[in-house]
């Protein structure tokens, strides 16, 4: 079934409030486009339009009507956590633990299980995972919601991070809501919806208040001790949330990032300089606690560039490589074609099975890095 955009263009404009002009103007603009994919029909909103979040999915379903998967709205970060606190959480807040894998929302479409990824694609290796872990009764009985969580594990293609609870991989529930409306679960309905349908939620972490700041910082810094990311804040009616991580895993994010920095923004390394800046300033940390602090920092950037250089100049491709869990042969080939599909280069390097399953060995390369870093060996120049 092949979507028609212009034909949905009103039930969209009613349902999602927003004018039928400004729709059009956004697939005239191919920043609202149509996309098939792992058997679904669905609009996809790459951009914001108007209220509607960028990664908003709209399903045409096989009796012609449409059903909604609204996108994960950005949580905004605070960097100094006791001012952020008082600006914007004057009454007491929940504290969870924020886990450093990738966001995904699941649903039934139709009938069918889909799980989205935040910018709005069907995921067909995480829909088939995701599918043995999500108890289907959750969404029978409350079909106008969708539950997002964060998908972890050494055996996925965008963050692998072992975790406890979950070494291959494992979905854990931070927030349920209105598919159409976009509108949160409060967090306390969450944490009882999620024990008593079985599911594994983040952790929390407790209920808190903007005075202890201090206590919260000190919590952060331990979770970045276990090498965990953080904690995200959210308000008792879950519609305000704020994150902020510790330096211990923005140290990790640029160690990962120096091993392929030709294709990354300058921008995502500056962000996170500016993170452990802050972190550093309201920890108070002075004299040789600061030094240790600079040289872990030092260590995260230096390290795996000259890694990268070293390995380039031997004549060694730099790849990331990462593994899946998967039912069949054919379905590794079609995901490493998905891959393609969306950008990234990437190729098999092995399937071996794994009692009724199979185990993938997928490679991903990082052209920018390999060519730039080649070049400059072979003395072309640079930037000023």
């Amino acid at each position: 079934m092949t979507i028609q955009p212009e034909s949905l263009v009103p039930d969209i404009a009613r349902d999602l409030d927003v004018s039928a002009a400004l729709l059009r103007m956004h697939l005239l603009s191919k920043s609202l486009y149509a996309v098939e994919s792992s058997g679904f029909s669905f609009l996809r909103f790459r951009q914001p339009c108007g209220k509607v979040e960028e990664g908003t999915v709209v399903f045409e379903t096989p009796t012609g009507g449409v059903e909604y998967m609204r996108g994960f709205p950005k949580i905004r970060r605070v960097y100094d956590i006791g001012a952020g606190l008082r600006k914007h959480f004057p009454t007491p807040f929940y504290v969870e633990e924020k886990m450093d894998g990738y966001n995904v929302r699941c649903a039934l479409v139709g009938g069918r299980f889909a799980a989205v990824t935040k910018g709005g694609l069907v995921c067909p290796y995480t829909t088939e995972n995701l599918r043995h872990v999500v108890e289907s009764g959750f969404f029978h009985d409350h079909p106008s919601l969708m539950l997002c969580g964060e998908v972890v594990g050494l055996a996925n293609p965008y963050q692998t991070k072992s975790y406890p609870r979950a070494r291959d991989f494992g979905f854990f529930v931070f927030d349920a809501r209105d598919r159409v409306s976009g509108k949160p679960l409060p967090p306390e309905k969450r944490y009882r919806i999620v024990k008593e349908y079985g599911l594994k939620g983040v952790r929390v972490l407790g209920k808190s208040k903007s005075s202890d700041s201090r206590k919260l910082l000190s919590l952060v810094r331990k979770i970045g001790e276990d090498e965990r990311e953080g904690i995200v804040i959210k308000s008792l009616d879950g519609c305000m949330q704020a994150k902020y991580t510790s330096n211990q895993s923005t140290n990790s994010d640029l160690r990962y990032a120096f091993r392929f920095p030709f294709d990354y923004a300058q921008a995502f390394f500056f962000r996170r300089l500016v993170r452990e800046a802050f972190q550093a300033h309201e920890l108070g940390l002075k004299g040789a606690a600061l030094k240790r602090e600079a040289a872990r920092l030092g260590e995260s950037l230096l390290i795996p560039l000259v890694q990268t250089i070293r390995d380039v100049s031997e004549g060694r491709e730099v790849v990331e490589e990462f593994e899946l869990l998967v039912p069949s042969r054919e379905f590794a080939a079609n995901f490493v074609e998905h891959l393609r599909h969306l950008g990234v280069k990437a190729s098999m390097r092995s399937v071996k099975r794994e009692g009724r399953r199979f185990r993938a060995k997928v490679a991903r390369h990082y052209q920018s890095t390999n060519d730039k870093t080649r070049s400059y060996l072979e003395g072309e120049f640079g930037g000023e």
